[in-house]
Order: C-alpha cells, then structure tokens, then sequence
C-alpha cells in the first residue's frame, strides 16, 4: 500500500485526527510511568449526544409539577423505580438497579451552567473544550490534562495511547495546544488490518533540507509510527477478554472493547464513548426509553464484566449531555433545548447517592428553563482531583478557574484531601484576601475564594445597595489557608450587591449582580 492510500483510509476510519498532530513519535518511553502519572486508574466519558431530557432520567415522581407540565410524556407513577422518597429511576434503567444497590452510582442534579447556550454546536464545543460561554478554546480539557499529565509526550510518548476515542466524533476533546494525544477508533481489528495491509516503504531517500522537506520529513513520522499504537491496541485485543455476554449494540460493542482491552493489559487513561440520539423533539416517551434501555444494559454488563476480570476498582465512568430538556413539554410529545440535568457518575470506588437538590419544577431562569445548581467543570475538577490525583493548581490551568468539588471518590488522594486542599488551593496567603466573583454577573450561584493568612474568625455578609443584610454565608473560624464559597442568590431578586469579608483586622469587599 502506498503512503497515499494508507492516509486515505485512516482518515475514512476515524482516524484523521489521530494522524494530525506531532504525538506520534518513536515509541521509547516506558509505559510504567504514564501509569505512574494516571495512578494506574482509568476515566470513561459515555456522552449521551443531542442532549438528554433529566426530568424523564431521573424522575421527581412526587412533584405534582413534573406531571402537569407533562401532561402526556411524563413517567407514570406507578412505572417509575423508586430510589428514594421523592425520585426514581426511568423503567429503562432497570439494569442499573443492581449498581445502585451496591451504592456504585452517584446522581449528580441539576448539572448545568451560566448563561446557558441552547445550540447543540456551540454548547456541545463549551462542555468539551470546558470553557465559559463567552469563550471559544480551541482545545479541549482532556487533551489539556493529559499535556499535564505527560508534558514530554511530544518528544518521549508513552508505549500505550494516552486516551482512545472510539468513532469518528468531533476530536476537540482531544485537541492539545501540542497536538492530539490520542487515538480515535471503533475496532481494534480494524485498525491493526488497515496498517497491516502490504505496505511498500517509500522512504529510501533522504528528505531535503527544506521547509517542505521538514513536512516530507514530519508526514513520514505520522506514517511510520502509526504502526506503533496498532500493534499495542492489537496485542492487548487479542490478549485480553470478556466474560459476559453484551447487547448488540453500538454502545454494548464500544464498552465490551474497552473491558477487553483492560484485561489484555493496556492502560489508557481516558476511553471516550459516545451514544446519539437525545434531541427528543418528538415522541419523547418511545425514543429516550429506547435510548436509555441500551444505555443501561450496556452499562450493567460492562461493570460486571470488570468485577469478574478483577479491573472494577480502577474504572469509572461519567456521563455528559452537551444540556437537558425544558421543564414542559412541547406540542409534539417531546421537549425542546433546555439547560440543567442529572449526570451519573459510575464505579466500585464511588460514593453512591444523590447530590444536590430535587429539580425545581416551579421557579425557571429568564427563558422558562431548570435554573442550574452545579457547573459541569465541577465534575472535572472532581475526577482530576480525586480520582487522577491532579494538584489543584494543575486543575485550575485545565479549567481556567477553580471549582468545588463533590466528596464522591472513595479513598480519595490523602493530599488532596485535607480541609484546606478540599476547599480550596494549597498555600498560606500572606494577607487575609476575597476574589472576584466567578461567574458575574450570575444566577443562581456564582464562586469566590477567600484567604486567612492566620486563624481567624471570618464573617461574610452580603448586602444590599441599601445597606440591608439580605445573606450571611460564613460566620466560623478558620485555619490559614484558601477556601472557596459557592454563594446562592436564589433567593435575591436581580440587583447589585456586595459581599463584605471581615477577618482579623481586616475588611475585603468584591461587587456582584444577580440577574434573573
């Protein structure tokens, strides 16, 4: 085969974006340590495409709300699965049912963010590349985090690929300011066969010193090292196995490949997956329950398949929507673009449970949507922490901004686990320091960060631009450190407000504008 038609056909598999950064270089660094760096522990994001409609997910089943704004797509009572006094599971997710018992799945609410953007496009671009809405980031916080993780990949790269994407969706979760530090595949089977095929080797001859020679040069690197990673994807394919049986399925085929692979000794941190479908304009009720069928058994299988193969304890698995639903239905017995929903997150080592509050079914943002409680990037900053043991600082270049995290990972990294660490950044400030608020203007909660340089009672009062106290957010004595404050202005109508910080000697004070 000829370098030409080799391109070819990894572009009309997937793996275009694989083959266009500089990552593929010799491969002659020692795998032990990306499995050092990565605590030897593996993140799986199963995105549910097109966004997924929370309310129908995970259902307020006693919120007489939910079923008059859905008079003809809400879950009946009688069908939903309780998982607690006031919400339950879709029938669909049956399946899941058994992890949850085990307390192996965590039920984050009303994940969301600011502003939120209602196309499928650009929202899907914020929750990938994780950045504001009024940013655009050309790359995304996966490939940011393994350009952490693994600085020198460039140069030195690991034997085994730093993640792997399977099918040929959008690349920006992987795109780095270095390159793609990854693979995108469906098969393994079929990626090693395409660069095994008679392959003729055309580079007998010397590239010019040239600025297209450079190119030449660069060109035959991406060629000859692809081989590489096939090989490795390959031998961990034909080595590792299944022990249970999945649905026929897309999705039951992509997490059946990685269990296999698991087990036949590859560490890849990060597995992408993807299922489509969840633009549930019309007839809601058949087509999510479908969705969510295939989803859940899939899920199901795959869990126990790594609990047999003895691998239940390095995997977890997080689900992403690029939005949820509107709280009502539409005239065609589906919902349209919303804002806030569940996400799960799955495994052994998860504190299973509910976060956050019911969805509230009867106050809504300026456009009739679920107000938010949680931003997204919370779940990232969560999993980088306590799951990759990823120090604060390196989170905060990933995210561009520190969030809160949930105390959902069990044995969670002791360093990151300290009051100070957990509710803020590590370090002494030298003076007793409040932020600005992120976001501002908000609604309903935005973040600060507050410093004591030593212990110290701290009082933070917001008022009104009539003098009037309207919260009281912190009254406690703390040690020195930095903390973070997630600030719910829920109950204050649109305005401007200032938050007051006295501690020690020492008054700090920031603006914020609530807007609703």
């Amino acid at each position: 085969m000829k370098r030409r038609q080799f391109l070819k056909n990894s572009l009309a598999i997937g793996l275009g974006s694989a083959l266009i950064p500089r990552w593929i270089q010799p491969l002659l660094a020692n795998s032990d340590t990306l499995r050092d760096k990565g605590q030897n522990r593996i993140l799986v994001i199963l995105n549910l495409g097109g966004g997924n409609d929370g309310l129908n997910t995970i259902i307020p089943f006693t919120d007489d709300n939910y079923y008059n704004l859905r008079p003809n797509i809400a879950i009946p009572q009688n069908e939903v699965i309780p998982i607690s006094d006031s919400l339950g599971f879709n029938p669909a997710l049956a399946p899941l049912l058994d992890l949850w018992n085990k307390e192996n799945i965590a039920i984050v609410q009303n994940v969301g963010y600011s502003q939120q953007d209602l196309s499928h496009f650009r929202s899907t671009d914020i929750w990938r590349s994780g950045s504001d809405v009024d940013q655009f980031i050309s790359t995304g916080w996966v490939a940011r985090y393994l350009e952490t993780l693994y600085s020198d990949y460039v140069d030195n790269p690991p034997e085994e690929p730093m993640s792997l994407q399977q099918g040929s969706t959008d690349g920006l979760l992987l795109t780095g300011n270095e390159g793609v530090p990854g693979v995108i595949v469906d098969d393994p089977s079929i990626f090693y066969n395409l660069v095994n095929e008679t392959y003729e080797n055309e580079y007998n001859n010397v590239p010019p010193a040239t600025v297209g020679g450079d190119e030449l040069s660069y060109v035959r690197q991406i060629d000859n090292n692809s081989f590489a990673y096939a090989g490795v994807i390959q031998a961990a394919a034909e080595m590792g196995q299944n022990t249970v049986e999945y649905p026929n399925n897309s999705m039951g085929t992509q997490l059946s490949i990685i269990a296999k692979l698991l087990s036949g000794g590859l560490y890849t941190p990060i597995f992408l997956t993807h299922q489509y479908g969840y633009d549930t304009h019309n007839n809601q009720l058949n087509n999510q329950n479908d969705l969510l069928s295939i989803l859940s058994s899939s899920i199901g299988p795959f869990f126990q398949d790594l609990a047999n193969l003895g691998l239940k304890d390095r995997v977890i698995l997080l689900t992403t929507s690029e939005f949820g639903r509107r709280p009502f239905e539409n005239g065609s017995n589906g919902t349209d673009h919303g804002t806030a929903a569940p996400q799960l997150v799955i495994g052994s080592k998860v504190k299973g449970g509910i976060y956050g509050s019911n969805p509230n079914m009867t106050e809504f943002d300026s456009n009739a949507n679920l107000l938010h409680e949680f931003d997204f990037r919370q779940l990232y900053a969560t999993l980088l922490s306590e799951w990759f043991d990823l120090p604060y600082t390196d989170i905060e270049n990933i995210l561009f901004h520190p969030f809160e995290t949930f105390p959902i990972i069990e044995n969670r990294f002791s360093h990151n686990s300290d009051p100070i660490r957990r509710e803020g950044l590590m370090g002494i400030p030298k003076d007793f320091t409040l932020s600005n608020a992120y976001p501002n203007p908000f609604n309903p909660v935005t973040q600060m960060t507050y410093g004591v340089k030593q212990n110290s009672l701290v009082d933070i009062r917001v008022f009104d631009l009539k003098g009037r106290q309207v919260l009281h957010p912190v009254h406690k004595v703390r040690p020195a450190g930095y903390y973070r404050l997630n600030l719910n202005g829920r109950s204050l109508p649109s305005g401007n407000y200032s938050v007051v910080m006295n501690a020690g000697n020492t008054t700090r004070k920031t603006k914020i504008t609530v807007v609703k």
